[in-house]
């Protein structure tokens, strides 16, 4: 998924963080539109896709699943469901990078999940990763998501908290870091800790038998988590040091810190948590 700057909280004490609106995630932050997205969505599925097909698994995905694959990204979680013989459709704001899947079969949709519809009792399995924190109203987007599966159908969500990052014993790191989470909440809106809620906001949604796990993410000096990270927090450079949370002395600082081989420390932590639609 992308996304980009927003607008501040409305003032009525609505329950929506910010007012939606689909330019927030097209324009910005993380744009297609960027040089390094594609290959900062590549470096992301690198050190994600292996835990996202090991939990596909153990949730049964077999030949002729409808799945559903929200916010789909760089597109590599769709195509390997279709090399699993699923039946695919993926969606996101800006289909860039996923128009090519239809050529595997993929069904590709341009597709808001937080103001589109599918019909209820659509799909065997519905996943997001690194998607619902970024949305308005998480809990909404969940029983959103929830409707559209079939009795039985799974609901996987996979998503990260920034706590980990708050007391890194690395300087540079930390202090941008810190920035960055910053700037995601006050000018994207994310809720860069609702992920440590997790499993309780599937509770009430209609689903059963629900579970979850959580894991460190850790990053070492060169590699691909490092370089993500990289990529990342340059996207947002300009904007975080015009807002004053960083300084591009401490970016530069941060950046030599993860090239070095002897860096060590953990990135964010990812909660997965998983619910099947209650009847039979």
């Amino acid at each position: 998924m992308t996304a980009s700057t927003g607008t501040a909280a409305p003032a009525d004490g609505s329950k929506e963080r910010w007012e939606w609106s689909e330019e927030r995630y097209r324009d910005g932050v993380f744009s297609h539109a960027v040089s390094s997205e594609r290959e900062r969505l590549r470096l992301l599925e690198s050190v994600l896709d292996e835990h996202t097909r090991g939990h596909f698994r153990r949730l049964g995905l077999t030949s002729g699943h409808r799945v559903l694959e929200v916010g789909g990204g760089g597109g590599s979680v769709a195509r390997w469901l279709a090399e699993q013989g699923a039946e695919v459709t993926v969606t996101d704001l800006d289909t860039t990078y996923l128009d090519e899947l239809s050529e595997a079969g993929v069904q590709v949709l341009r597709h808001d999940v937080y103001t589109d519809d599918f019909p209820e009792g659509t799909f065997d399995f519905i996943h997001t990763r690194y998607v619902v924190i970024h949305l308005p109203d998480p809990e909404k987007a969940v029983a959103r998501l929830a409707r559209w599966l079939k009795p039985g159908g799974v609901l996987l969500l996979e998503e990260p908290s920034f706590f980990p990052i708050k007391d890194s014993p690395h300087p540079a790191y930390r202090k941008v870091m810190r920035a960055f989470r910053s700037h995601l909440e006050s000018a994207v809106g994310t809720d860069t800790e609702w992920a440590r809620n997790l499993p309780v906001p599937l509770q009430g949604k209609g689903l059963d038998y629900i579970g979850y796990d959580a894991r460190f993410q850790r990053i070492a000096g060169g590699d691909n988590e490092s370089e993500w990270w990289r990529l990342t927090l340059e996207q947002t450079r300009a904007a975080v040091v015009a807002e004053g949370l960083a300084t591009d002395e401490e970016f530069e600082a941060a950046y030599r810190e993860l090239a070095d081989p002897g860096f060590h420390d953990l990135s964010l932590a990812v909660f997965t948590a998983w619910g099947h639609r209650q009847g039979s």
